[in-house]
């Protein structure tokens, strides 16, 4: 049924035969290569530090942070200010790794404001880890092994390149308690 399909879609486009769609996929037991030219080359963008409130638990396996005063991003092109309102919404999975959701405002150096979404992944930490970090230790990477992939959307015409970024980033500190902050460098997928 695919073959059918795209070879309609190549006859309506004009682009010969469903040949030209044929797609293989490598035999059990054998070795993929990426493409040369679909490796990602990763750049620095900026680093994300956030300030945090403790976070609200909404209910089993769901907090909610949000960001105190005091945020910013900062890189060779970007420059910014967290802003309210802005939220984190950490969920655990049945394995004990964390999925998190968030919404933050930027306001840039040029006063416009940029809108970044992001999710990630937090792997399960050790017990030992997770309880230190409960009590207001800071952790440090590589500790854990924390992700994320930021977007963003803006009016701004110095900014308007993030609207094409998609971004990827990892943490370099967390903690919790009356210091309760997260930093994440953040890279310009290319």
């Amino acid at each position: 049924m695919r073959t059918v399909s795209l070879g309609i879609l190549a006859a309506v486009v004009g682009m010969g035969s469903s040949a030209a769609f044929a797609t293989s996929s490598p035999s059990a037991g054998a070795s993929v290569e990426p493409a040369a030219a679909a490796v990602p080359a990763p750049r620095f963008l900026m680093r994300l530090h956030a300030p945090l409130y403790p976070p609200d638990a909404i209910g089993p396996g769901l907090l909610v942070f949000h960001p105190r005063d005091g945020g910013s991003v900062d890189g060779p092109e970007i420059h910014g200010v967290l802003e309210q309102p802005g939220g984190d919404w950490l969920r655990m999975l049945p394995d004990g790794s964390m999925r998190i959701d968030v919404r933050v405002l930027i306001k840039l150096d040029d006063g416009s404001t940029a809108l970044m979404t992001y999710g990630g992944v937090l792997a399960k930490p050790s017990a030992e880890s997770w309880k230190g970090f409960l009590g207001g230790d800071p952790v440090n990477a590589p500790a854990w092994h924390y992700v994320i992939a930021p977007t963003f959307e803006t009016g701004s015409d110095k900014y308007s390149w993030l609207n094409r970024v998609q971004s990827i980033g990892k943490f370099v500190s967390i903690q919790a308690g009356p210091h309760a902050q997260v930093t994440f460098d953040v890279y310009d997928v290319q």
